[in-house]
């Protein structure tokens, strides 16, 4: 158990979040954790919720933004307003264990090379299938996936006590040491919705900082559950944040094979995954060269971010093709799941 509390800042951001922000609020005034500061960053919502968090969460500090900022900028604003030795993004559509935040700060100060510490996180409904166990990154294909996704929580994995070192970890619910910031700075404001917390992580990982997961904190998310649920505007801005991932962190020998990849091959392998939906090969396809060419267009701000990583140290990725075609083979067997029809009964 932990002898000294260090001050944890809880940043919630929000964006137009009435039918979730109670139970997110509520979730972390339930953390059993002595010593923390709770601040909302409201990226503009324009429906009740800022009103429900006036009302009811007065003990909330409420950071208002005069726009949407997106994941990014917004969490880099209650960044600079926090005061926390340690600091942990929530999500607005996120629930957690109430024993989850000591775990997590008591993992993060078992090692001083621990820089980042998740959790296991779960699907809301139904609540036993794993939504992230933290993330890879393959540099061959430029392939990012999420661990564990889509896989009935087992006993095994319910009652395991092993914490491991992992590529990325979700921006969900996720705990970072200030002496990050203060060695790589804030988050890349060039990502928008997605793949600012994969770009922090690998920047830690760089500075020598180790991202952890320990499945002992759970966490519930009630966010979008399937490419199939998704509108195509969000598959365009998933992989525009991927290609900028991939411009910026691949080492040069695997770049060419990654974009090739992403751009021919996994339209087609996507397509072999969820076969049976409406999104065909081809519409894949041209959404991808369209999000290729939007990251073009920006081509000068990922150059200057690539030599700002590196001057942070040399990411030394492992090549997970082999896991990748393993994961493959999993998806399609539980093609089920990633067509929604598990998540339809819960």
């Amino acid at each position: 158990m932990l002898n000294d509390y260090p001050l944890v800042s809880i940043l919630v951001l929000n964006w137009n979040g009435e039918k979730v922000i109670r139970q997110s609020l509520n979730s972390v005034k339930r953390l059993r954790y002595p010593n923390k500061e709770k601040i909302v960053i409201d990226n503009n919502s324009t429906d009740r919720s800022i009103e429900i968090i006036q009302k009811e969460f007065p003990d909330f500090q409420l950071l208002r933004n005069d726009k949407n900022l997106g994941f990014a900028a917004g969490m880099n604003a209650g960044i600079k307003k926090a005061k926390g030795d340690f600091l942990l993004l929530f999500n607005n559509d996120a629930v957690a264990d109430p024993r989850s935040l000591s775990t997590l700060v008591e993992t993060a100060m078992s090692n001083y090379s621990i820089g980042l510490v998740g959790g296991m996180i779960l699907f809301y409904k139904p609540d036993d299938v794993i939504w992230s166990l933290g993330g890879m990154f393959d540099p061959l294909t430029g392939t990012i996936w999420s661990e564990g996704l889509g896989q009935i929580l087992s006993t095994k994995v319910r009652n395991s006590k092993a914490i491991f070192d992992i590529d990325y970890l979700s921006g969900c619910v996720l705990l970072l040491k200030r002496e990050v910031i203060d060695k790589i700075g804030l988050f890349d404001e060039g990502f928008f919705l997605n793949g600012d917390d994969i770009d922090f992580c690998l920047r830690a990982r760089r500075a020598g900082y180790q991202c952890v997961l320990d499945p002992s904190a759970l966490i519930w998310h009630s966010g979008s559950h399937s490419l199939k649920k998704l509108p195509l505007r969000s598959y365009i801005e998933r992989e525009k944040s991927d290609f900028r991932i991939v411009l910026i962190h691949t080492p040069i020998p695997f770049l060419l094979s990654a974009l090739m990849f992403q751009l021919i091959a996994m339209p087609f392998a996507e397509s072999l995954v969820f076969r049976g939906e409406n999104t065909s090969t081809k519409t894949r396809w041209r959404a991808r060269i369209f999000a290729f060419s939007q990251n073009l267009k920006m081509l000068e701000n990922i150059l200057r971010a690539r030599e700002q990583v590196q001057r942070l140290g040399m990411l030394k990725p492992q090549v997970r093709t082999l896991r990748l075609l393993g994961l493959g083979s999993t998806r399609i067997k539980s093609r089920e799941f990633f067509m929604g029809k598990l998540l339809k009964k819960a």
